[in-house]
């Protein structure tokens, strides 16, 4: 199956488009992380700001309210605090800070007509120094813009504003794209991993695999050793094709590999399950078993040898092949390479021991 998907779409074209993707992803995610911040440090930025300037507005009008109250009322005063009073409300309808947040919250026409019914008073202030109104009138008047003021203040800013619940609808979808593009992250993170485990497996087993027969090579060989070398004897089948080199050098390399790829075909047919079968070298094929007694009868040889023997036919040309076919059981451990090595150099006639 991973043979089939990597042939059908090359690693590297899945590794560029898992790159691309990814970056795609990372690059999402870091721009809705700066929006999240953004609208965070600037809806937090002028939330505090314009609520400084309405509680600076309490303030001053509470003390207003204080001196209208006070018994005998202290003009020099009272004036004083109905100015700062007014430069409140200029501060907070005229500021950029203030003026750009109660807008967006649709507070602006409720300050701007308190402001209107705030200056209004100046007329009110006047009849009263000059004597037409009393004192309780002119409170009256100012207390009741007052708690205007305040219970609007105490009702909108406690609720959620309308902006507020815009912003939070925005963060909200921002912190879903956020946590999708994440996960996103994630899952091609862990691709990528696959892709590179697949590479491996694929990189080792063609250097562990003979391109020519499909059989494990020598490298697989010495690395199966390892684990194997827990046994103290072993069984050993020894095919080697004598003539290759002379057909190489009389027909073509080509028609050498015929032979070989032909004598792994049929060996494989034929072997005993239990026996791993790999190509030694150029022209040895060797099968190795862990277990000591002999489990290739001479039944089996004997099919092997005569499977061997039967001539390949090629068109007009026949190639028939020299084979040494050699079995040995009981060998040590001690001396397993060794034999390996000799027997993949000896040139005798075919054997059997």
């Amino acid at each position: 199956m991973i043979k089939y998907l990597v042939e059908v779409v090359p690693l590297n074209i899945i590794k560029l488009f898992l790159a691309f993707l990814t970056t795609l992803a990372l690059t999402v995610n870091i721009i809705t992380i700066e929006k999240i911040n953004t609208i965070n440090d600037g809806f937090s930025e002028r939330k505090n700001e314009a609520t400084w300037f309405v509680f600076q507005l309490v303030k001053e009008y509470s003390q207003f309210v204080t001196e209208v109250r006070i018994t005998p009322v202290e003009t020099k005063n009272l004036w004083l605090h109905f100015d700062l009073t007014w430069s409140r409300f200029d501060i907070i309808l005229n500021s950029r800070e203030s003026s750009n947040f109660i807008k967006d919250e649709n507070y602006y026409y409720f300050f701007s007509d308190q402001f209107e019914r705030f200056q209004a008073l100046e007329n009110s202030l006047k009849l009263y120094e000059s004597g037409k109104i009393k004192q309780e009138a002119l409170e009256h008047r100012v207390v009741l813009n007052f708690n205007e003021v305040i219970n609007f203040i105490n009702t909108n800013f406690r609720l959620q504003s309308p902006l507020f619940k815009k912003n939070s609808y925005d963060l909200e979808r921002l912190l879903l794209t956020q946590k999708m593009t994440t996960m996103v992250l994630v899952s091609l993170f862990v691709i990528i991993i696959v892709i590179f485990w697949i590479e491996s497996l694929i990189r080792k087993s063609i250097y562990r695999r003979d391109p020519l027969t499909r059989l494990m090579n020598r490298s697989a060989l010495t690395y199966d050793l390892k684990p194997q070398f827990s046994q103290n004897y072993y069984s050993i089948l020894s095919i080697r094709v004598l003539n290759l080199d002379e057909i190489n050098q009389k027909y073509g390399i080509d028609y050498g590999d015929i032979l070989i790829k032909s004598a792994a075909e049929k060996i494989s047919s034929l072997i005993d399950s239990r026996f791993k079968l790999y190509r030694y070298s150029g022209a040895t094929l060797i099968a190795l078993s862990k277990y000591s007694q002999s489990i290739q009868n001479e039944k089996t040889l004997k099919a092997m040898r005569d499977s061997l023997n039967e001539p390949i036919n090629l068109g007009d040309l026949e190639l028939i092949m020299d084979i040494s076919l050699i079995h040995e059981n009981n060998v040590h451990r001690s001396i397993l390479l060794e034999r390996l090595t000799l027997l993949s150099r000896r040139k005798a006639a075919s054997h059997n021991a």
